[in-house]
């Protein structure tokens, strides 16, 4: 199971960034490039259980994810089914003056062909969702003006 963590300073107000990062419906029109779906299946106030299919390190998975939200500024995501069934998001926001800082710890629960990677898939995850943060960030950045 890889567990890593990492922390990015976004320039911008805490409150909007978490707004934006929660705003599940608009992920597709976000980040096209690896929310190809989200069909919302239940909502019960701070959790929503979400279909979404994914690209993600070169593949397309269907995956349904819990998402619970702890106003103003925790956001967990868990993995209900798939192969990376049991995985877990942290997300905290956090402000720094004008700024947020993210940290998102991640407990990965690899199966299937993924087990087999391992650790060796452990530095490729990590880098990719830094990649995807950064380019939330940048959204987030350009659309909260």
């Amino acid at each position: 199971m890889p567990k890593f963590s990492f922390t990015k300073l976004v320039d911008i107000d805490r409150d909007v960034f978490f707004a934006i990062s929660t705003d599940y419906e608009k992920f597709t029109k976000i980040l096209p490039e690896y929310f190809l779906e989200l069909k919302i299946v239940e909502k019960n106030g701070n959790k929503t259980i979400i279909f979404e299919t994914l690209r993600f390190l070169g593949k397309t998975v269907n995956v349904t994810t819990e998402h619970v939200v702890e106003k103003p500024d925790r956001h967990i995501v868990k993995m209900l089914d798939g192969q990376a069934k049991g995985t877990v998001f942290d997300e905290t926001y956090e402000k720094v003056g004008e700024q947020t800082k993210v940290t998102i710890e991640v407990d990965f629960v690899l199966s299937g062909g993924l087990k087999i990677l391992g650790m060796f898939a452990k530095s490729k995850i990590e880098s990719s969702m830094k990649t995807v943060l950064d380019e939330f960030a940048n959204y987030a950045k350009d659309h909260s003006k």
